[in-house]
C-alpha cells in the first residue's frame, strides 16, 4: 500500500521530517509538507492517509484516530504560538487569528475568555505578516513566522504557557492521525521513523541551523517543543477537545 503523508512545513516538525526521509518507509510513501490546516483538510478530503493534524480538527471524523507516540506539544513556553501586540492584552479591542491552524485559533479564544477574561473581536487573517500594525489589536501567529514577529512587537503572549497556567496540563498542538484503513504495519514503520528523528535531534539542529540564522534552533527544538505523546499530554489533549465538543470556544 502506497501511503500519502502530510507533515508540517515548520521548524518544529524538523525531527519528524528528518526521520521520515531517512527511513526505508519513505520509499513506499508520498510525503508533502503543508501548513497544519491544509494537512487536516487533506485528511478529510482523502488526499492524505496520515497527517500531522491540529488537535482541534481530530474530533471532526470518527474514522480518524491518533496513531503514534509523538506529537507537537509543549510542557512550558512553546515560543512559536503566541498573540503579539503593542499593548497589554487587556487593552486589545481585536485579535486577528492566523488561518494556518484551527487549534491555535480555538485555544486563543478559550484563553481569552477563561484565562485573560477579555472579550475582544476575533477576525481571521490569511497572510503571514501585517504591514500596518494596529496598536489596539493583537495578532495570533504560529510557526516560523513568529521568530521575526518577536522583534516587531512589544508583547508576546505564549499560548502554551497560558494554557498550562490555566489548567495545569501540558498542551498538544498537533498529533499524527490516520484513517482506519491504514495497516498497523504501516503505523509501526511511521512510529519508528518518528522515533529516529526525535532521537537524533542534535543532527536535526545542525542541519536546520543554517536556514534559521536568527533562531537558536537547538534551544527551540530541545526546550520549547516536547515530542513524546505521553499520558500527561493525552490528558491535556482530552481536556482541550472536550471543551471544544461542549462549545466552550
Amino acid at each position: 500500500m502506497r501511503v500519502n503523508i502530510s507533515a508540517v512545513a515548520y521548524l518544529n516538525a524538523a525531527p519528524f521530517i528528518y526521520g521520515l526521509r531517512r527511513s526505508p518507509f519513505i520509499e513506499s510513501a508520498a510525503l508533502s509538507l503543508d501548513v497544519p490546516a491544509v494537512g487536516a483538510q487533506k485528511l478529510l478530503s482523502g488526499e492524505a492517509d496520515i497527517a500531522l493534524t491540529p488537535v482541534a480538527a481530530i474530533p471532526q471524523n470518527a474514522n480518524f484516530s491518533v496513531v503514534t507516540d509523538y506529537c507537537i506539544g509543549a510542557t512550558g513556553e512553546v515560543a512559536s504560538v503566541a498573540i503579539f501586540a503593542c499593548n497589554s492584552i487587556d487593552r486589545l479591542h481585536t485579535i486577528y487569528l492566523d488561518s494556518h491552524s484551527r487549534t491555535s485559533t480555538a485555544l486563543a479564544q478559550l484563553l481569552a475568555r477563561e484565562y485573560w477574561r477579555i472579550s475582544p473581536r476575533f477576525e481571521p487573517i490569511s497572510y503571514d505578516h501585517t504591514t500596518d500594525i494596529d496598536t489596539g489589536a493583537g495578532y495570533l501567529l504560529i510557526g516560523d513566522k513568529t521568530f521575526a514577529a518577536r522583534r516587531r512587537f512589544t508583547f508576546a503572549y505564549d499560548l502554551a504557557q497560558a494554557w498550562i497556567a490555566c489548567t495545569g496540563k501540558p498542551f498538544v498542538f498537533a498529533a499524527w492521525v490516520a484513517k482506519q484503513n491504514v495497516p498497523p504495519a504501516t503505523i509501526a514503520l511511521l512510529n519508528d521513523a518518528l522515533r529516529f528523528g526525535v532521537e537524533h535531534v542534535e543532527e536535526v539542529c545542525r542541519e536546520a541551523q543554517p536556514r534559521y540564522t536568527d533562531v537558536d534552533v537547538a534551544g527551540y527544538l530541545k526546550n520549547n517543543i516536547s515530542y513524546p505523546l505521553d499520558a500527561a499530554k493525552r490528558e491535556g489533549m482530552e481536556t482541550f477537545t472536550t471543551r471544544l465538543k461542549h462549545g466552550l470556544t
